[in-house]
């Protein structure tokens, strides 16, 4: 068991029972493999190794899913996921930076919103804020905001992308609830609490379970330490209870 001695933290104790369950399983001392599948599992690992750019693990996880019985074309779209970790680094550290840059520059040399030189800009930004209120946002937060007025194209690209990939494939999808989970497991390893919380209320209103989740937040954690637990594994878990205990409640 990870002991809070060590610097740990508070950590829920269904985690490392979590983690003891999983090392059970793999050294076939175990009769109870979990909540998840091996290939879910794997498949998971697959993306935090690959948010960690480990080619090594991430080859050896996806060879584990398709070993386990995954198909491959949920290999390939579980991979598709880790391509919108970009806008996680911009909310997280380019936006602050950029902000930063533009408090020291004179008002005249500032970039000016590129809104209205966008072709086609009034259709696609409607369109826009239509995907982001189905997606749960009532308004932009301000790193998007900042990327609507300066750069509406990246920003337009990334909500494409993600139009793509949560969508069925037609090589045959990822069941929603996976695919959630696995964004979940990205963000928690980037400690990104924001983009997990809400992969997490997705997941639960698919109908995935807190156990299931509860994995996926172990196996962060064995694989980054207990920091991802500490930055935002915990309140992760205490959304899915909440949500799972009260749909109707906003976590």
């Amino acid at each position: 068991m990870i002991s809070e001695a060590a610097g740990a933290g508070v950590i829920r104790q269904d985690v490392p029972q979590a983690i003891a369950r999983e090392v059970r399983d793999r050294l076939g001392e175990g009769d109870a493999p979990g909540a998840l599948a091996r290939g879910p599992k794997a498949l998971l690992l697959r993306v935090i190794q690959t948010v960690n750019a480990n080619a090594g693990l991430s080859q050896l996880h996806a060879r584990a899913a398709v070993n386990a019985g995954a198909p491959l074309a949920h290999v390939l779209q579980v991979s598709q996921d880790v391509e919108l970790a970009g806008m996680v680094k911009w909310v997280m550290v380019g936006h602050d930076a950029w902000t930063a840059a533009e408090a020291d520059v004179p008002a005249a040399p500032r970039l000016t919103p590129a809104r209205d030189a966008w072709t086609g800009h009034e259709q696609r930004w409607q369109d826009m804020h239509h995907d982001l209120r189905r997606d749960g946002h009532g308004e932009l937060s301000p790193p998007w905001q900042k990327l609507a007025d300066v750069t509406p194209a990246m920003l337009d690209g990334d909500l494409r992308m993600r139009e793509h990939v949560v969508t069925p494939d037609p090589l045959g999808a990822v069941p929603k609830t996976l695919l959630e989970l696995a964004m979940m497991a990205a963000d928690v390893v980037q400690a990104h609490p924001w983009g997990a919380v809400r992969h997490t209320q997705r997941f639960v209103q698919e109908g995935g379970t807190v156990a299931e989740l509860v994995e996926a937040v172990a196996f962060a954690m064995m694989e980054e330490g207990v920091h991802s637990d500490k930055a935002c594994g915990r309140e992760v878990s205490e959304a899915a209870e909440h949500l799972a205990a009260d749909p109707a409640r906003p976590s």
